[in-house]
């Protein structure tokens, strides 16, 4: 059976450079197309080559409508300000999507629903297996240690990441909200100056930005007498990679809607 190809949308950064390597692990898709932005150096330069690997055909390019409309799927890992567009390409083409940008706004959440109208549309701010079933344990967790429990979250990255708290640290926030019913206003992000006695409700949230740390995030649960903590670290981005492949293979096979990381899982 001929792999589908894949466009992916922001080829050239890291988290391309993850995905690019991970395709060859794929026993359904494969790269077809690499898109970075018009201005970008490595237009024509193979993607493969320039990922580490053997030349695999596939020169980076930044036709952004031939891409979208000559493929079977489509992996977005740009930016925000070019999401608008690769959402109406994707509707226009009918073709499954999987987004995996961070930061996103209620506006750019409206437009992936809507858009998922039309086409399976796989949305999660973190592809790595690993953090899904640590989503999926903090739920869980939150569900078992509802009262008499202090909940707190640590974020970890490297010194170059743009948003805080991380995509990932707000998709936990979000699920140890709605698990537990509280609110906005029982998070407090970081602590400083003269403190009262923690509420019983609060979840903070915490942001450490240094080194080259890939990512790390512990949810931590603390009662008079013990201690839960569970960690994710991600040691290599190719986790993200090797998810973000899982999730296109997965929404290809999917009917119109919106799928997060836990319906590819089955978790």
């Amino acid at each position: 059976m001929a792999k589908k190809k894949i466009t992916l949308i922001g080829a050239g950064g890291r988290m391309g450079k993850a995905i690019i390597q991970a395709f060859p692990n794929s026993q359904r898709s494969e790269l077809g197309y690499a898109i970075v932005r018009p201005d970008s150096y490595s237009i024509g330069f193979d993607s493969g080559l320039h990922c580490g690997m053997k030349e695999n055909k596939v020169a980076f390019s930044s036709d952004l409508d031939e891409a979208i409309s000559e493929s079977h799927g489509v992996i977005d890992f740009s930016t925000l300000s070019g999401l608008e567009t690769v959402l109406e390409l994707c509707v226009k083409y009918k073709k499954p999507l999987v987004v995996g940008l961070t930061g996103l706004e209620e506006k750019h959440k409206k437009a992936i629903q809507e858009a998922s109208e039309f086409i399976p549309l796989v949305y999660s701010p973190n592809m790595s297996v690993g953090v899904n079933l640590l989503f999926k344990l903090a739920e869980i967790s939150a569900k078992v240690l509802h009262e008499g429990f202090d909940i707190e979250v640590l974020d970890i990255h490297h010194r170059h990441k743009k948003d805080s708290p991380s995509g990932t640290a707000t998709k936990i926030r979000d699920i140890l909200v709605n698990t537990l019913g509280r609110k906005e206003s029982d998070v407090i992000y970081g602590r400083h100056g003269n403190y009262p006695e923690r509420p019983a409700k609060e979840i903070g949230v915490h942001t450490m930005r240094a080194g080259e740390v890939v990512g790390e995030h512990t949810v931590y649960f603390f009662s008079p007498e013990e201690r839960i903590e569970i960690t994710h670290k991600a040691q290599d981005r190719k986790t993200f990679g090797v998810g973000s492949v899982k999730a296109i293979d997965f929404a290809m096979q999917q009917s119109p809607g919106l799928y997060d990381m836990f319906d590819v899982l089955g978790i």
